[in-house]
């Protein structure tokens, strides 16, 4: 009797496991144009929450957006499966949307089980010109070095030359770059207009960026998927320029973002004690150009990310950061040496907050950068 119950037992927990296992897993179908362009599941999301530096429970909706293809969106409608449909401002929501393991999508403190998503695209796709990814390609097409491995970004074929810089100007938003030009406010950036529109990664946060612009990929390609990631395994620009026998220098700030490995890394900190980095990175960046000028430069002005986390993208702190680093550049092109490829470029843009700025979300705000390709 008790090895027919002990039976029972096993038969009844071998059902139960059976039928867990053949359970579908929850998919949300994802279209736009009347085109279906993906699914979101349980595999899709359990990737990105495994790659999390921190334990989550939820992604930001717009991380699986930005796997399907996504960048600059309007709108998103969201169906139940009794055809019940729910239309968002994505601006309005980009922020706050997050969708868990279980396919449970919350917006502010409204929790949403939808079978499909419809995403409209905003119509500045069609604006952008470049991207992020572009740059690597381009620098060592440039600087003549081989076929850049797995990039994802087009070389925009400029003519050769004999040394190339790289200008990363943090948290510069595109918008406000563009205004200030316009107004006649910094005198270096209006000798350069128009400038492109460009679109950075997503997350659009430093080490992210950072990771697309010297290997040509997107984070999914070169595992640098967010905060608490600064390397990555595949060859980078600077890696390509090394063997072969290309010179490298890097001038940051207080601190190293992002592992810039065979390169020679000056950190400037705050050497004069007035709460900032970018007069310092410009003293140093000065002295290599004109002492010891390498065959790539690589030069990160962090001032205008760090006025926008404080201050906001509209404040007058931000404004002047930008003012500063159009002064710094104007004099920085003075003294390159003829026969110089210049791309300039943010990681990201900025957002205004309830107390100041920030940056991460899949907005025009944080995602459009601007990309300069200059010759000297």
């Amino acid at each position: 009797m008790k090895n027919i119950k002990k039976l029972n037992v096993n038969l009844f927990l071998i059902m139960i496991f059976m039928l867990s296992a053949c359970q579908q897993q929850w998919e949300i179908e994802i279209t736009s144009n009347g085109q279906v362009k993906g699914l979101i599941n349980e595999n899709s999301v359990a990737f990105y929450l495994e790659k999390s530096a921190e334990e989550v429970v939820a992604l930001p909706l717009g991380q699986m957006l930005y796997d399907l293809g996504f960048t600059l969106v309007d709108q998103i409608i969201l169906t139940s499966n009794r055809d019940q449909s729910q239309s968002f401002n994505w601006g309005e929501i980009a922020q706050t949307s997050t969708i868990s393991a279980t396919g449970e999508i919350k917006i502010y403190d409204e929790v949403f089980s939808p079978t499909s998503i419809e995403v409209i695209p905003s119509d500045r796709d069609s604006e952008i010109e470049l991207s992020i990814m572009d740059i690597a390609p381009t620098m060592a097409d440039a600087l003549g070095l081989p076929g850049f491995p797995n990039s994802q970004g087009r070389s925009r074929h400029f003519n050769p030359a004999q040394k190339g810089v790289l200008i990363l100007l943090d948290g510069l938003q595109y918008e406000k770059l563009i205004s200030m030009s316009e107004a006649g406010e910094i005198h270096f950036f209006q000798g350069l207009m128009p400038i492109a529109q460009g679109l950075t990664v997503y997350p659009p946060i430093t080490t992210s960026a950072t990771a697309a612009v010297l290997t040509g990929t997107p984070p999914k390609i070169n595992g640098v998927f967010g905060y608490g990631y600064r390397s990555t395994d595949l060859t980078t620009l600077i890696d390509l320029a090394a063997d072969n026998g290309i010179t490298v220098k890097a001038v940051e700030g207080s601190s190293l973002s992002f592992n810039l490995r065979n390169a020679e890394t000056i950190l400037s900190g705050d050497r004069d004690g007035d709460g900032f980095s970018d007069d310092n990175v410009f003293i140093n960046s000065m002295e290599i150009i004109q002492r010891d000028m390498p065959g790539l430069l690589f030069i990160h002005f962090h001032e205008i990310d760090d006025m926008g986390h404080r201050y906001g993208p509209e404040s007058e702190e931000y404004e002047a950061a930008i003012i500063r680093v159009d002064e710094y550049l104007s004099e920085l092109f003075k003294v390159l040496p003829t026969g110089t490829f210049i791309s300039i470029f943010a990681d990201h843009g900025m957002h205004a907050t309830d107390d100041g700025g920030n940056h991460g979300t899949l907005t025009a705000e944080d995602l459009i950068i601007p990309i300069i390709f200059l010759e000297k």
